[in-house]
């Protein structure tokens, strides 16, 4: 499991107040599916119209932590602008700026003094803050529980913690009590003996305050760099006889169990990187195989033995992932296999 998504943590917080505070349980009556609470949510989040705000974020893992300050101005699905004020990450820089509209995202990298543009085709039904599925599939994850109001950003919150034990995270979320909207959260998931923490809050916030078209114009420094977006080239490839010839890797299938079938293979080629990925299924299941000449970052998760080769694995819920380096080139195999199932399947690739 990973990280809590935004737009999800939203639709999770309203199920938990929907099902956790007596004045809005009337609200869905007799029927909780998911499908009527999200119908009982979109009217609430229709009334939103913009959110502006300075959000604070900080990420804290072993002893270290990072914290950004953000400016954001949103209008929910249809346009939104970020400038970073203050951070002390090694990512990120002071003045960085993200405006994304239903055409286009402009990104402006304040310490290069480059301007980048993407084309982009946003679906508001995808843009949605949350599912119908994902809702319920967060209900039956995670142990809900209702602990009192309080105050963010001067405005009266409840206080939801949401604990899934399988994949050993807990979050704390302040949500707005107006419009069920997180103003701040707290995120600790464990991975063997690694730990992070994630908290998000905003120190001021409005709703519905009115936003200027020209918000969402971003106007670089005139002696700003624009650089040419070129999205990476993607070979999809749809038998397993024909993966070792269009990938520049030496490339061994993995041996899965008997219930898995090759599906499909993709060759992505970005600057100077080339990653093999390739996705085996069986009837609900997803297994991913993937291989990238790159091996810059070390990789995280607990020190494991593939085969005669140091690997590491990491685990989320029922999802695991092995990753192990070989002659400077990455493999990595995920996938819902029970722990040794999977390692066993890793070793078969070899090195």
């Amino acid at each position: 499991m990973t990280q809590s998504h935004p737009r999800l943590l939203i639709g999770v917080v309203s199920v938990a107040l929907l099902t956790a505070t007596a004045g809005c349980a009337a609200l869905i009556g007799d029927d909780p599916d998911p499908k009527t609470i999200a119908d009982r949510l979109d009217d609430r989040h229709d009334e939103i119209e913009d959110i502006q705000g300075t959000q604070v974020t900080t990420m804290e893992r072993n002893g270290e932590t990072e914290r950004t300050v953000v400016e954001i101005v949103e209008r929910p699905s249809t346009a939104s602008r970020q400038e970073i004020i203050e951070t002390d990450s090694e990512w990120q820089s002071e003045g960085d700026v993200i405006v994304s509209t239903s055409e286009e995202m402009i990104s402006y990298d304040a310490d290069e003094n480059t301007v980048t543009a993407f084309e982009v085709d946003r679906d508001p039904e995808t843009s949605a803050l949350a599912s119908e599925g994902l809702i319920g599939e967060a209900l039956t994850d995670s142990e809900i529980a209702f602990e009192g109001t309080d105050t963010v950003a001067d405005r009266a919150v409840y206080e939801i913690t949401l604990h899934d034990e399988e994949a050993d995270q807990t979050t704390t979320v302040w949500a707005d009590q107006e419009f069920w909207y997180p103003l701040k959260y707290e995120t600790t998931f464990g991975d063997g003996d690694q730990q992070w923490t994630t908290t998000m809050r905003y120190e001021s916030v409005t709703f519905n305050e009115g936003v200027d078209d020209a918000v969402f114009e971003f106007e670089p420094p005139e002696d700003a760099t624009v650089e040419e977006f070129e999205p990476p080239e993607t070979q999809t490839i749809e038998s397993a006889d024909d993966v070792d010839a269009a990938t520049p890797h030496e490339f061994v299938e993995p041996e899965l169990p008997e219930t898995f079938s090759f599906e499909q293979a993709s060759v992505t080629e970005t600057g100077d990187t080339d990653m093999t990925s390739v996705r085996y299924e069986s009837t609900d299941e997803t297994v991913l195989f993937a291989i990238i000449d790159n091996t810059a970052h070390e990789s995280t998760g607990e020190p494991i033995e593939i085969g005669a080769t140091e690997g590491t694995i990491s685990e989320f819920g029922e999802q695991r992932s092995v990753m192990w380096d070989c002659d400077g080139v990455r493999y990595s195999l995920s996938g819902e296999l029970d722990r040794e199932t999977l390692i066993d399947s890793a070793a078969s690739v070899g090195c």
